[in-house]
């Protein structure tokens, strides 16, 4: 079983890093700056979790019906981890290699919803510039971001991927 799950988990992980590379791609080719809709993160993050929940119940399948909590998890977490971080992959590969530029436009478009969404609230001025000259610093499509991205994410994806997982369990009698 363990073999078979790891087999089941590593193939639906490509599968999920196709999906997100080529959306990533077509979203790019499109307009990249779709890549500050929220609704494509979204949208991003339930195709994930997705992939995870299809990943257990496929290696339920193949076991009668019966998974462990660990086995469970095991599968959701290998192919949300592998299939993501191909996804990072190919999000550093577009705005860091082949067009930093756009990554530059991205993060001055990011600073002005910033500061929009700061007025909203009713912030001050001199709260907003400090904010804003400190977010100016740092690119948030750089390598460090995008894997500090990654590791946050996968941290969230796991927890919810324990609930998944306790959800699914099936032990045998």
């Amino acid at each position: 079983m363990e073999t078979e799950l790891k087999n089941i988990a590593t193939d639906l992980a490509y599968k999920l890093g196709g999906v997100l590379t080529i959306t990533t791609v077509i979203a790019y080719s499109v307009d990249f700056k779709l890549f500050l809709n929220p609704f494509i993160g979204v949208g991003f993050g339930i195709l994930i979790i997705l992939f995870g929940i299809y990943s257990i119940i496929q290696s339920k399948k193949e076991n009668s019906g019966i998974i462990s909590f660990k086995e469970a998890f095991k599968s959701y977490f290998i192919t949300i981890s592998l299939g993501y971080f191909i996804g990072s992959l190919t999000t550093i590969l577009v705005f860091v290699i082949i067009d930093p530029d756009a990554a530059k436009i991205l993060d001055e478009e990011l600073l002005v919803m910033s500061k929009e969404m700061m007025e909203g609230f009713g912030m001050s001025k001199e709260i907003i510039a400090i904010s804003l000259e400190e977010a100016s610093k740092k690119s948030n499509f750089s390598i460090s971001s995008i894997s500090l991205q990654y590791v946050m994410n996968l941290a969230f994806f796991s927890v919810i991927g324990t609930l998944v997982s306790l959800i699914f369990k099936k032990e045998s009698k």
